[in-house]
């Protein structure tokens, strides 16, 4: 048996085909670089908006710093001024001892009090002794 004759093409239709493919292939390549074009741009938009975020971070952490600072400095002034305080009410005089001095003013108070002369008190000392005798 003869073998059987394969349909010859024309170098055209070869040629045409051939064109084809690389054209399909060309236009694969086209998009697979848009696709990763795309990604890298995705990629890159990522990057920085995470390092927009890190900067972002970083001044509030500053900021919370020299807030947290600020308060530490405002609560040391607080707490010595209440020492101050305190120490100060410690050296105020009390009520009972206000009332002591009041007493002590009252009896050494010349217009209320009844001081005895010198005479009036030897006088008096005189007739004690007499009539002891």
């Amino acid at each position: 048996m003869p073998a059987p004759k394969k349909n010859p093409r024309s170098i055209g239709t070869v040629l045409n085909e051939v064109i084809e493919r690389v054209n399909n292939d060309t236009q694969r390549l086209r998009l697979l670089e848009q696709s990763s074009e795309s990604l890298l741009s995705r990629i890159n938009s990522l990057e920085q908006a995470m390092l927009q975020a890190r900067r972002d971070m970083q001044k509030a952490f500053l900021d919370t710093n020299t807030r947290l600072d600020s308060l530490d400095d405002r609560m040391s002034k607080s707490e010595n001024t209440t020492k101050e305080v305190v120490s100060h009410m410690k050296k105020l005089v009390t009520e009972t001892r206000v009332k002591e001095i009041e007493n002590l003013v009252d009896i050494y108070n010349p217009v209320k009090s009844n001081f005895v002369t010198k005479e009036e008190l030897q006088k008096a000392l005189a007739e004690v002794r007499r009539t002891k005798k």
